[in-house]
């Protein structure tokens, strides 16, 4: 498996599903890290983070700046 990096952090648990599915529509395959501590603290901890694969960075980020 490839390493996984973050393509995003978000305070919003929803926004981050909404993230998560236009990705993988996109067929790039993600995780979502720190979801149940972010119902807690998330400006403590960030929000909750998205992560991909490293080949598929770039591709998610060009997907997300349209």
């Amino acid at each position: 498996m490839d390493k996984l990096v973050t393509v995003g952090c978000y305070l919003d648990l929803n926004e981050a599903y909404i993230i998560k599915g236009l990705l993988e529509s996109a067929g790039i395959k993600t995780w979502i890290f720190d979801e149940h501590a972010a119902a807690y603290t998330p400006f403590i901890i960030g929000g909750v983070r998205l992560a991909v694969q490293q080949p598929e960075l770039e591709r998610a980020r060009k997907i997300l700046r349209r």
